[in-house]
């Protein structure tokens, strides 16, 4: 163990985060908690705190938080080089990246890294640390996803009893926080008469991006600039590309039922609870309930206004729908590849990044790809797929099933590792408790450090067991030999593709992922465009079939 003089030369901080949506409120109780451990824990064992940074309202399986981010540039830059956390779950919940972070980044950049409740310390890990950091970090992450379904449930059950989900309420309304009832929608007295302004102006026949023009013109605050104005601790440059009104802006409110008293919620599903890119799904599986708050518009007018948008659709893509609607991704931002009229000779269409289309480069590059070869690509590789006959399919299982022989031996040991470490921890949270009340029995401990180091220990036991139980249901988790049997079977529903259509791409492609294209020069000389496509494929995901289009 280093003494407390040894402990004192250290350049520490500490990291505190909490995963909860907060609008605003202040640090939660749970925060200063953790300061509160931190802070006696470095005053007893004599580490100088020099740095605090805090995440309150951000997951663990997101490591894009502007406390973390500073952590880090204050490591590279040398201004601390001790870090210390409640537990490592506070850190995060990806276990690759835990792993990563206390294998290679801390120990690279000579940073200690402290663990209070875990008993983790990277100094001293041979003071009889029962269970490993990576086994811990895989526990917290089977947590967040055990975590992540439970949440998942129950915003369900929310939005199928009406209850407004979303963490900002959509423009023209409000939470009726007066009333208690954040999830219940009320009128923005405020900004309301604008709404009813767009939709006015629609139905007499304005044209979108000529709505967008008045507004700007005549000084009226965006959604997002008017959010930045009622919610002061946001930060305003995150909103600066949306300081102006944009067609888009306006063609999105013009179709939002929200405005007609109804919620219409579930219209994307996340495709891991570790991503953030979203899938949409059928409108005939989003969640709506009429009548859930008072309308800013008549059914009439919005009617109206429907009718006219139908009948002007813009003339490049009257008439012509993608096949690639809703599963084609910008790779970088995850935004929908949409239509836009094509200039090269030969080509009608391309599909272009809707984040680049909608704000220009602030937000994305431009991800242009001929229409035409993107479908032929897409085409080749299903064809490729579908003409696999019985006996190539077989050999593909038979070579995974191999694999997942060698395999099992390993993985069951280390789930029957994971286990016991688990019975483990609880053991020793369990005599922690124990010598917890004997510290404060003999006045070593304060009575606040008590109650909160208690309810610590407390919330990590139930922790420990909800872990274990995810375990348990890890190993009943399909295996790749599995999910391509599933996939297989969708194949042998298909027969002779010819050309594609949006029921057959959603039958067997999850999303299709196209990349930035960029010009490279030919043995001829001449500049030609390569851009690198990813088929993922239902169950199966990526097989490897990175297209590079010419």
């Amino acid at each position: 163990m280093r003494t407390q003089q040894e402990n004192r030369e250290f350049r520490t901080a500490i990291y505190l985060r909490l995963s909860k949506d907060d609008e605003g409120a202040g640090e939660s109780s749970s925060i200063t908690n953790q300061r509160s451990i931190l802070q006696e824990y470095a005053r007893v064992h004599g580490f100088v705190v020099l740095q605090e940074y805090v995440d309150d309202g951000y997951s663990g399986t997101n490591f894009d938080r502007p406390g973390f981010r500073r952590m880090r540039a204050d490591i590279e830059a040398g201004r601390i080089n001790c870090v210390m956390t409640k537990d490592l779950s506070r850190l995060g919940r990806n276990s690759a990246v835990i792993t990563s972070l206390l294998d290679e980044y801390f120990p690279e950049r000579k940073v200690r890294y402290i663990s209070v409740i875990d008993g983790y310390d990277s100094y001293n890990l041979s003071s009889g640390v029962s269970m490993s950091a990576t086994m811990m970090a895989v526990v917290h992450e089977l947590y967040a996803r055990d975590t992540s379904a439970k949440i998942k449930s129950s915003f369900q059950a929310k939005m199928e009893q009406g209850e407004y989900i979303a963490s900002f309420p959509p423009y023209g309304y409000k939470k009726d926080v007066e009333h208690g009832n954040k999830n219940r929608l009320v009128v923005d007295r405020e900004v309301a008469p604008v709404v009813q302004l767009i939709f006015q102006m629609a139905a007499e026949g304005q044209r979108p991006g000529k709505i967008a023009e008045y507004l700007n013109s005549n000084g009226v605050a965006t959604p997002a600039m008017y959010r930045c104005k009622k919610r002061p601790y946001l930060r305003v440059e995150d909103y600066t590309r949306r300081k102006e009104w944009t067609s888009q802006i306006i063609c999105k409110m013009l179709r939002n039922e929200v405005y007609l008293g109804k919620t219409a919620q579930g219209k994307t599903r996340k495709l891991s609870f570790k991503s953030k890119v979203s899938q949409p799904i059928p409108r005939s599986e989003w969640i709506v309930v009429e009548g859930t708050h008072e309308p800013i518009i008549t059914e009439e007018t919005f009617r109206m206004v429907r009718s006219r948008s139908v009948a002007r659709r813009n003339p490049p893509t009257k008439g012509f729908e993608s096949v690639f609607s809703g599963i084609a991704k910008c790779a970088d931002c995850g935004k929908n590849m949409t239509l836009a009229p094509s200039k090269k000779k030969g080509s009608i269409y391309n599909l272009c990044c809707n984040g680049y289309k909608s704000y220009g480069a602030r937000e994305c590059s431009n991800h242009f790809i001929d229409y035409n070869l993107l479908y032929n690509a897409v085409l080749h590789e299903i064809r490729k797929l579908v003409a696999l006959n019985e006996d190539e399919k077989a050999q593909i299982l038979k070579e995974l099933e191999r694999e997942e022989a060698e395999r099992s031996q390993i993985m069951y040991a280390s789930r029957e590792q994971a286990y016991a470490s688990l019975e483990e921890r609880m053991t020793r949270v369990v005599q922690s408790l124990k010598k917890l009340h004997e510290q404060y029995s003999c006045g070593e401990i304060s009575k606040t450090v008590y109650t909160k180091l208690s309810e610590e220990y407390t919330m990590d036991l139930e922790s420990l067991e909800k872990s274990k139980s995810s375990l348990e249901e890890s190993a009943e988790a399909p295996t790749k030999s599995e999910s391509y049997r599933k996939f297989f079977q969708l194949l042998e529903e298909v027969t002779d593709v010819k050309v594609l259509t949006k029921p057959l791409l959603r039958k067997l492609i999850e999303r299709i992922e196209v990349e930035q294209g960029r010009f490279v020069v030919g043995e001829d000389g001449k500049k030609h465009k390569e851009q690198n496509v990813r088929i993922y494929f239902r169950f199966v995901g990526n097989l490897d079939t990175e297209e590079t289009t010419p």
